[in-house]
């Protein structure tokens, strides 16, 4: 019988193990118990991947797209001048996609908005569509929290969509536990009806259709 020897994870997938595990600000270990947990019986092997990637890295002198942010604020953690330069060169602080950042850069951001503290976020904890690369859109809903004295403007207005796919819309994020409670309005005006057909699956446009 030929029996294939077990292989472990592929190379991409503990790249992006690495990769969540530095912009989540989590171990190896946690991030393969959390989010990957059929992979627990390689926690040891993706560490030492883990290890010898880093090794390979200082050795050539390189970093990679997450070093630029974890060193980042690394070097404004531990050298407070570095950090006081600049947060007096960005005394304003706005970031728009904010439901879309993750631990990381979150609190990267909160490290340059400590000292003057004008800081404006903009987003949607509704659209929030990167959370299997870390993202986390409790970030901008625990804002006013971090910063109290927050205001918040709801622009509900929606230019896009509509009425029908609205209506939809609004029933369902009526349903999310946490989040920043709005309403969504169109502008446009009421479409024609959308009906679903699914007697045959190998034609696309036979699925959807407008009458």
């Amino acid at each position: 019988m030929d029996i294939k020897p077990k292989v472990g994870p592929r190379a991409e997938v503990i790249t992006e193990i690495i990769s969540k595990a530095a912009n989540t600000a989590a171990s190896i270990e946690q991030t393969i118990q959390n989010e990957y947990p059929y992979l627990t019986p390689y926690i040891s092997l993706i560490k030492q991947t883990s290890a010898l990637y880093e090794q390979k890295k200082r050795e050539s002198n390189l970093m990679d797209f997450d070093d630029l942010l974890v060193k980042c604020k690394l070097l404004m953690e531990e050298f407070p001048e570095i950090l006081r330069h600049y947060q007096e060169r960005f005394q304003h602080i706005l970031v728009d996609e904010y439901q879309d950042t993750n631990k990381l850069q979150s609190e990267l951001v909160d490290l340059l908005a400590s000292r003057h503290r004008n800081i404006m976020v903009v987003g949607d904890d509704a659209q929030s569509i990167y959370g299997w690369r870390g993202a986390n859109f409790e970030n901008i809903l625990t804002f006013p929290s971090r910063y109290p004295g927050t205001r918040i403007y709801r622009i509900e207005y929606n230019y896009r969509s509509t009425p029908e796919i609205l209506a939809v819309a609004n029933a369902s994020i009526a349903n999310n536990p946490v989040q920043h409670r709005k309403k969504l309005t169109p502008i446009r005006p009421a479409g024609k009806k959308t009906h679903a057909n699914n007697m045959s699956r190998s034609d696309p446009t036979s699925v959807v259709y407008s009458q």
